[in-house]
């Protein structure tokens, strides 16, 4: 009874974290992350240059912390920009789409006038209607609420310049005050659990990371070469934009592949739509093989408790909970040993 009540304790207590306390302290959770990572290489590299020595360290310091977050935000606006350009051609190309769209409707609406033993034409009218009355909803409802979205996005964006500023500096003290920070933590008892807890998070972090990076490039390269062979235009486009949300859970690779997969199948493709489905199946056979078992291995975890974990853990905090699952589980087995020794 008591190993069960320190149990439930312990899963309560991570709970408590995860859901509040780790949204609070997320910008620091990150710049030390990236000084962990990130000063190791600095010292590698200038560990010979009197720069490391002198006073200068720490302007070379700043230095390359800036530079570091300086080149992610141009790698983010440059691919913000090029999916702004993909969605800018889709919208420019939407009524080309719609009229495809119509297509399938009427093709449906046809069979389904000659199986309900209806009027030519009864079908595609009464669905006109619902769609009719559907946007006609949708634009009054939507209205109202464009001044809200204005400026909850407002917030949003100076919410996300706080935060990005927070971590910055957050980064630049950490990795400024690196060695001594690490040498409090390794003589000091609890600090040595903590670091021990560390590193057993970054390697399921790591394993967890390295399994859905081989099945996003796996997938990716089934779906673009899929989307290819099929004659596809978008296949650049596509291809990935599957693999992405194959690593989304409960969505997957499905949302996109399942209804492009009927669309060629309505307009008589029957071959293309085979191919379609040829690639879910192979999504969802490669996700299946690599992630329990790569992840498992990894993090030391039973296949099934991992499979659980990530699942408990989505459940608990949508797509973030996906990954935090496994971490939580090893968090909590560490303090369980520590506490029952």
């Amino acid at each position: 009874m008591k190993k069960f009540a320190l149990l439930i304790l312990i899963s309560l207590s991570i709970y408590l974290v995860f859901r509040f306390l780790l949204p609070l302290v997320v910008p620091f959770l990150v710049a030390a992350i990236v000084a962990a990572l990130y000063y190791p290489c600095l010292r590698k590299v200038y560990k010979s240059s009197d720069a490391w020595n002198g006073p200068r360290k720490r302007l070379v310091l700043i230095f390359w912390v800036l530079l570091f977050y300086i080149i992610l935000f141009v790698v983010g606006i440059a691919l913000f920009s090029l999916l702004f350009e993909q969605f800018h051609s889709i919208w420019l190309n939407l009524p080309h789409y719609k009229e495809k769209m119509l297509e399938v409707l009427r093709v449906c609406c046809q069979r389904t006038d000659v199986f309900l033993n209806v009027g030519q034409g009864a079908s595609l009218a009464y669905v006109q209607g619902l769609m009719q009355d559907v946007g006609d909803v949708s634009f009054e409802g939507a209205l109202p609420k464009v001044t809200s979205y204005s400026v909850h996005a407002a917030g949003t964006i100076f919410a996300i310049v706080f935060e990005v500023v927070i971590t910055i500096m957050a980064t630049v003290y950490l990795i400024q005050d690196y060695e001594k920070l690490r040498t409090r933590m390794i003589e000091s008892e609890w600090g040595k659990h903590v670091c021990h807890m560390i590193v057993k998070g970054k390697e399921t972090l790591g394993g967890y990371l390295k399994a859905q990076t081989i099945i996003l490039l796996c997938n990716g390269l089934l779906c673009t070469l899929a989307f290819l062979v099929i004659g596809q235009s978008y296949y650049l486009i596509l291809g990935p934009l599957v693999a992405l949300l194959d690593a989304l859970p409960i969505l997957g690779a499905g949302l996109l592949l399942i209804p492009y997969a009927i669309y060629l199948l309505l307009i008589g493709k029957v071959g293309k739509a085979l191919l379609i489905v040829l690639a879910y199946i192979g999504c969802v056979v490669i996700r299946q093989m690599i992630e329990p078992r790569f992840i498992g291995k990894r993090i030391g975890m039973q296949p099934i408790v991992t499979l659980l974990s990530m699942y408990v853990g989505y459940r608990l905090f949508g797509f973030v909970g996906f990954l935090l699952g496994p971490v939580g589980v090893l968090v909590g087995k560490e303090i369980y040993d520590v506490v029952s020794a």
